[in-house]
């Protein structure tokens, strides 16, 4: 009987494969496009595209709207607080952390029983062949009608290790994944903090920018005025106009840099390039005070907290746990198992009555599975898994190498950052009373031309230096938080 209904669903089932498969299979390349030489619009591209329409209009569902004011000024942290509210990486992140918890509780769920409620169906008529000196004819029929439902269990009860390591291997992944969502918010963090100090940089320039133009005007006045009263030539006037369109230059390529600053730092928050928001110019806040540790102690708590440095060691844990997996494949399993049915049904044969069943049927024991030979698969996997585990073992002390590293490096900018800001601004006050001087001297015939253009440009360069080098302390600063793992710790 069981082999007439095998027979029977095999048959139904590759009917179904070929009806339900046929209209692709008669023309797949329809799906492809037809040259190579130029573009296609595929059948599904007009949906693609309405479906994104749809979600640019409404957006995806788990998004966080966050709303901008744009009467309100917005400082640094409340940057970062809207990057981290809105940045779909960190979103992306949280579902990684989320999916490797459901990956352990997935593992931790082997050590339950498995319990299954099973119920077969069936009607058959079933022919046979059989000598004809046994029936006439020479076939012999059965008709049976039947249903058995079935409820098991299936414990494992002794795998010498083998779910230890699976659920071992997944908290690792899941320890990976949640520092990974850290280390995320640590990087969206300094992007947002670099890109604001970057724009701090950009507004210094143009504020320096703005102060050389009012310098080259004051200027051209003055050799205006000299021309009128025939202490200067012509030659000196029109120098002034060249330095007064120069500056006006400078000044509108640094708007444009002010501009390209302040989209990178949209893009690095998570909103849109359009968005009406008001940014705080931070170009003459205080600075930051001067480092007070030792690199080595930098050092020392970067290697402790840094989360990349911790999923570099989950990762290693995690192929510990499989090492001792698949060394755990070379012992037997114990499977204890139990089922009880009732078979509910009648049979007849040829042209006999129905003979009823009712009746319960169990049973109940231990099943022992061990492989005793496939072939050296498990040598190859323990191979293979030991090969891992060393990978993993040397990245995580090439990361550290790595780390050590950054910090020394964002160590010794950030107080060579700190001597340039010293020297800047003695520069620039040194640059400041160069010009006063210098352009009063002009103004009594006691300097020339050429000394008082010359020092208008040193007192826009110096004011650019001032303010580059500002900003360039609180991004080194940012990059030494970052490379020690302080930067946004949870």
């Amino acid at each position: 009987m069981s082999v007439g209904v095998i027979g029977l669903r095999r048959t139904w089932l590759a009917l179904g494969v070929l009806v339900l498969g046929g209209c692709v299979a008669q023309h797949p390349f329809d799906l492809t496009p037809p040259v190579p030489t130029r573009p296609w619009k595929a059948p599904e591209l007009p949906q693609y595209s309405a479906a994104l329409s749809d979600t640019e209009r409404h957006g995806p569902g788990d998004a966080v709207a966050v709303s901008i004011d744009s009467a309100k000024t917005y400082e640094l942290s409340e940057l970062i607080d809207i990057a981290e509210r809105t940045n779909p990486e960190t979103r992306v992140a949280w579902e990684r952390a989320r999916q490797a918890a459901i990956a352990a509780g997935l593992a931790e769920g082997t050590y339950y029983p498995v319990i299954a409620a099973v119920a077969t169906g069936v009607v058959a008529h079933v022919p046979l062949p059989i000598p004809t000196t046994v029936v006439p004819g020479g076939i012999f029929t059965a008709d049976t009608q039947f249903v058995i439902p079935a409820l098991s269990l299936e414990w494992l009860v002794l795998d010498f290790g083998r779910r230890r390591a699976l659920v071992d291997a997944a908290l690792a992944q899941a320890m990976e994944a949640n520092v990974g969502f850290n280390a995320k918010h640590q990087q969206i963090v300094f992007d947002v903090t670099r890109n604001f100090y970057a724009l701090t940089a950009v507004r210094g320039r143009v504020s320096a920018n703005r102060a050389a133009l009012e310098s080259a005007r004051t200027l051209e006045e003055a050799a205006v005025a000299r021309k009128q009263h025939e202490l200067a030539t012509l030659p000196e006037v029109l120098q002034a106009r060249e330095e007064t369109a120069r500056a006006s230059y400078e000044l509108h390529d640094a708007l444009a840099a002010e501009h390209d600053a302040r989209m990178a730092l949209l893009e690095s928050i998570g909103i849109r390039p359009g968005a009406s928001i008001e940014i705080v110019d931070v170009s003459q806040q205080p600075l930051p005070p001067n480092i007070d540790e030792s690199v080595d102690q930098a050092i020392d708590r970067a290697l402790t907290q840094r989360p990349d440095l911790i999923a570099r060691l989950a990762s290693v844990r995690a192929k510990e746990a499989e090492v001792r997996g698949a060394r755990a494949d070379y012992w037997p399993r114990v499977v204890a198992r139990s089922a009880v049915a009732g078979n509910i049904g009648q049979l007849k044969v040829e042209n006999s009555s129905y003979q009823s069943v009712a009746d319960l049927q169990y049973d109940a024991g231990f099943r022992l599975e061990w492989t005793l030979f496939e072939g050296f698969e498990r040598r190859n996997k323990v191979s293979l898994a030991e090969s891992r585990r060393k990978e993993a073992e040397d990245e995580l002390e090439h990361a550290k190498d790595q780390a050590v590293r950054q910090v020394w490096k964002s160590y010794n900018d950030t107080k060579v950052a700190l001597a340039k800001q010293q020297a800047a601004a003695a520069l620039l006050a040194a640059s400041e009373k160069a010009w006063d001087a210098t352009f009063e001297s002009y103004k009594h015939g006691l300097a020339t031309f050429p000394d008082v253009r010359e020092s208008q440009r040193d007192l826009a360069r110096a004011r650019t230096l001032d303010q580059a080098a500002r900003a360039e302390v609180w991004t080194q600063a940012a990059a030494f938080a970052f490379s020690t793992g302080d930067l946004a710790r949870p």
